[in-house]
């Protein structure tokens, strides 16, 4: 690398943080429940060796019900070490290792292309992509397991080159580790690794002895993986969001018998058979992540995996993309083949469940996209002529950017704090500033609000665990359903403290408002009871 293309390298690296980094406590603007959960759970971890649900340094963690993996939940212990318990600590492991993947996939593009410009154009790519940006700047799994992917694969190349079982070994751990660390990584790493062998076949041969050792302590490793995945709890995820559905199926086929017309009904016997059926969902979910509407227009519209008023990528990077196909022949086959066969695996893992198509779950897809919009501007500088059409490039390219930074610190705080749960973190505060005066809190139990107690207050994870703490009741809070009478002459022989949703209507004497940061009212605190 030249001076000049060092500083460069820099200053992607010095933009990648900014982007991934910049107000992260506060926006996205609250902490949605997964990530409260992750935090807290790293927290009692810190002081008491057992997650929230008691169990002593569990390898999967039982959450809400969900199982996670355990890379993230332990690299957040180390953070909230140093920075206590706060939304920058559970959001810091995914900007730290989202931006440390901007320069593994420059090494990682480099090493593939032997280019040094366009492994830096890949990277500023990547670094200014919405849907890797959007991920790094919140506490998902995804955004480390992409990490660890990404790595291993530039250490895998490495270790080809230097023929060291030190290199394979690193590579062949940080493979393991992807896997614990997200669940689409249960599928995609298995994937990718077969997809490596099949290219690079001759130089797994050539060093296949200093390959073995290695290979065997993952194999190892991944023994608890494999046993979990096949247990109730490490199904659990895949089969309550499965698109394998008997019951949808059965209604598809009704529906089907009900609308079609007399002459075409004999052909139900052979449209809906569960293998046909099942086979054309599937391949609709995964051609769902190749929409143009995907990628360019709307994204993704859960409102925390997008920002849905733009696409998962820049409208520019269309072109570019296309473009890319007539740049791809000046590179080798094997660096061909595992760009594309890296793009055309990574939805893979969202094909099973729905709903379709989810970002989270093919984040995998971004890098490799990053590279083909590199290719493609690279080929379009250097094979077409006119200075107009570069210009008009670099102008489309300024301009959604910058359009894109406009709607990720300004709007998208505002439009989407419902989908973070926002509001929570004031509710609790409030709670902690008027609860000295009462023996009984109640909260409605709605949206895991037990968490955010546990979360906010810092509540002591020993204390919780030997009170038989759990989502119903600790110490003085009661998380209530609709249900739940405030009014029972039990209840009203005491004042309580009763924080409702912002819908309800309460007797009794309404301390405070609890709003989002769009105005939204969410909660409103009362004082209930105290007649003799």
């Amino acid at each position: 690398m030249s001076k000049f293309q060092k500083i460069v390298l820099l200053l992607i690296i010095i933009a990648a943080t900014f982007l991934r980094f910049s107000k992260l406590s506060e926006n996205p603007p609250g902490l949605y429940w997964d990530e409260a959960v992750i935090g807290y759970d790293a927290y009692s971890i810190l002081n008491t060796a057992h997650d929230h649900h008691g169990r002593l340094l569990p390898l999967f963690f039982e959450s809400f019900g969900d199982w996670k993996l355990p890379v993230y939940i332990y690299l957040d212990t180390l953070v909230i070490f140093f920075f206590g318990l706060n939304e920058f600590a559970v959001r810091f492991p995914s900007a730290f290792f989202g931006t440390l993947t901007i320069f593994v996939f420059f090494l990682l593009i480099q090493k593939l292309t032997k280019n040094t410009s366009l492994a830096l154009l890949a990277s500023f790519f990547f670094a200014i992509s919405p849907w890797h940006i959007q991920f790094s700047r919140a506490g998902f799994e995804s955004t480390v397991g992409l990490f660890m992917a990404i790595a291993a694969t530039y250490f895998l190349l490495h270790a080809f080159e230097k023929q060291k079982t030190l290199f394979f070994t690193v590579s062949l751990i940080l493979f393991t580790l992807s896997i614990y660390t997200y669940h689409a990584y249960r599928i995609f790493t298995p994937l990718l690794l077969i997809a490596l062998i099949f290219i690079f076949r001759k130089e797994i041969k050539r060093n296949l002895s200093k390959i073995i050792v290695p290979s065997f302590i993952c194999l190892v490793l991944l023994v608890p993986i494999l046993f979990f995945s096949l247990s109730p709890q490490g199904r659990l995820r895949a089969t309550s969001q499965s698109v394998f559905q008997k019951e949808e199926f059965e209604r598809q086929d009704v529906d089907y018998n009900q609308k079609s017309k007399k002459p075409l009904r004999f052909m139900s016997r052979y449209l809906y058979k569960k293998p046909l059926y099942y086979s054309f969902v599937a391949t609709n979910a995964y051609f769902d992540h190749f929409s143009p509407t995907f990628l360019f227009s709307n994204g993704d519209q859960i409102g925390r995996h997008s920002q849905v008023d733009m696409g998962q990528l820049y409208i520019f990077e269309l072109p570019l993309i296309l473009a890319s196909f007539f740049g791809l022949k000046n590179l080798n086959k094997k660096t061909k083949l595992l760009i594309l066969t890296w793009l055309l695996i990574s939805p893979v893992p969202a094909t099973i469940v729905s709903v379709t198509p989810h970002a989270n779950r093919t984040l995998q897809m971004a890098p490799m996209l990053a590279a083909l919009s590199a290719i493609g501007f690279e080929y379009i500088f250097f094979k077409i002529k006119p200075l107009f059409f570069k210009l008009v490039l670099v102008a489309l390219l300024s301009y959604y950017f910058f359009l894109f930074l406009h709607l990720l610190f300004v709007h998208y705080p505002v439009k989407f704090s419902p989908d973070w749960q926002d509001g929570n973190r004031s509710m609790v505060h409030n709670v902690k500033k008027f609860q000295d005066k009462y023996s009984k809190v109640l909260i409605l139990n709605n949206d895991q609000a037990y968490i955010y107690l546990l979360f906010y207050l810092k509540y002591n994870p020993q204390k919780f665990i030997e009170e038989n703490g759990n989502k119903e009741r600790f110490g003085k809070y009661f998380f209530i359903s609709t249900s739940y009478d405030i009014y029972n002459k039990e209840a009203l022989k005491e004042k309580i403290l009763y924080v409702a949703p912002s819908w309800q209507k309460v007797d009794g004497n309404n301390l405070t408002t609890i709003k989002d940061t769009g105005g939204r009212q969410v909660y409103t605190i009362w004082e209930v009871g105290g007649q003799d």
